[in-house]
């Protein structure tokens, strides 16, 4: 055949190539490419990030596209779902992609013998599937797809979780906070969602300081997690600035823009290490006075404060979480950045230009700082070697944010709050236990939604 109306994907989008330069109009604002075969089970598995992500294909931001696949079952989640399904559809000496509403996509005009061949070993994902996904911004595979260690595809290639993340950042950037296609809630609900989705043991001790507060919980304790509170919050909002700013093409506008956001999210962190120190110390009244004693830090070569002396009498678990080398290590590599943000010369923006076509903004790291960091640790993933060492912020913030939660939520389970429980009237202790049955169900059933949102 040679008169197919093929559509030529490098002409479909009139628009910037990355999704996160894009005008907040365009509909849709970002495309993915579903590898069907490596994602069979998964797309049938409810509210799994698969089938979360079909499910997004109703809002008029995004679209998701199947690759060709000939279960049944996975057929009919997707038409339902408002998909259209594909096949590939040969032509004289290339191959396109008919889908089921009549469309053909050009997916190669000359296609060369291994065309549907997987690009690596046990890979389910052909050549062809990887021409495919030009037409959208990001081919979705499974988890355990060995395509995604592909570095001909470069950033191209992603998982389902990957997607909803994409997603997440995109829109919400954007001031979209959508529960479902249909309902949406304001910025200030959605960064309570977040917050408490990821700080998950904050709710109870917070249920618990507002019962007995003045009744077994003091004052302070009461404000420091009112401060946790913001904390934790503000964390959430500065990492999904500088997360949007890292996913557009690097230029010397949002540089500046991205710096405010790192340096603010770093000293919020280390506040949040603070709080947590003052929070122990208050609920097993722990008798220092010195604030500069208060510190969940311990720093290299030295030896464990007051604050740790006395925390391995009161809650031994609690301690060698907390001074173990590995939390240490994490919770040091903070300061060096903080020290310098806060007291020395900030760093020096700088577009790297690496294999990926967008490139990003990367910031240059005093050798001060650079010392200090190889001293917690030999290879951290968010530092690009070299004369002179890079801090790269995306990585670097993801690594950050899964330290914080890891603390935060270890810290707070670890202390038994239930003692202060058992001493407030029955009736009182009935609606603690009905609320936190309450929260486990779901964060967005404990805010009263009608559901738990797709993407956040």
């Amino acid at each position: 055949m040679t008169n197919l109306p093929i559509k030529d994907f490098s002409k479909l989008w009139n628009v910037r190539k990355n999704p996160f330069d894009r005008d907040p109009q365009s509909v849709p604002l970002i495309r993915f490419m579903l590898h069907t075969n490596s994602l069979s089970s998964e797309l049938l598995t409810k509210d799994s990030p698969a089938h979360r992500l079909v499910k997004l294909n109703s809002f008029k931001e995004i679209e998701v596209m199947p690759l060709p696949t000939t279960d049944s079952d996975t057929r009919e989640f997707l038409n339902t779902n408002g998909l259209v399904c594909t096949e590939y559809y040969s032509y004289d000496s290339g191959i396109a992609l008919k889908a089921s509403d009549g469309s053909i996509y050009n997916v190669v005009s000359h296609s060369p013998k291994n065309i549907l061949e997987p690009i690596i070993s046990d890979s389910t994902v052909a050549l062809a599937d990887l021409f495919a996904s030009n037409i959208c911004d990001y081919l979705v595979v499974g988890a355990n797809e060995p395509s995604l260690k592909c570095k001909v595809a470069r950033d191209n290639i992603i998982t389902p979780e990957q997607a909803l993340e994409l997603v997440r950042v995109l829109l919400t950037a954007h001031g979209r906070f959508y529960i479902n296609a249909e309902v949406r809630v304001s910025e200030l609900f959605y960064y309570l969602y977040r917050f408490k989705k990821l700080y998950k043991e904050f709710q109870h001790a917070w249920t618990i300081a507002t019962y007995a507060h003045g009744k077994g919980i003091s004052e302070k304790i009461h404000d420091y997690l009112a401060s946790l509170e913001t904390r934790l919050e503000f964390i959430c909002r500065a990492y999904d600035m500088v997360a949007f700013l890292s996913l557009k093409t690097a230029n010397w506008d949002e540089q500046s823009n991205q710096l405010y956001h790192l340096a603010y999210f770093i000293t919020l962190v280390t506040g949040v290490f603070d709080n947590l120190a003052h929070i122990i110390k208050e609920f097993y009244h722990m008798p220092i006075t010195g604030r500069m004693d208060i510190s969940l830090r311990i720093p290299p070569s030295k030896k464990p404060n007051k604050f740790y002396q006395t925390l391995q009498s009161k809650n031994a678990a609690l301690y060698e979480f907390l001074a173990g080398s590995d939390m240490q290590r994490d919770i040091n590599i903070f300061y060096p950045l903080r020290d310098s943000l806060v007291h020395r010369e900030l760093p020096t923006g700088v577009q790297l230009q690496q294999s990926s076509e967008i490139g990003k903004n990367v910031f240059e790291l005093n050798s001060e700082t650079f010392e200090e960091l190889k001293k917690m640790s030999d290879s951290p993933t968010f530092i690009i070697k070299g004369n002179p060492p890079f801090l790269d912020p995306l990585p670097f913030i993801k690594w950050a944010q899964q330290v914080t939660i890891t603390l935060v939520n270890r810290v707070l389970s670890s202390i038994n709050w239930n003692l202060v429980c058992v001493t407030l009237p029955r009736d009182i202790q009935d609606e603690i236990h009905a609320g936190n049955e309450n929260f486990e169900r779901g964060v967005g059933k404990f805010l009263g939604w009608p559901a738990e949102p797709l993407y956040f």
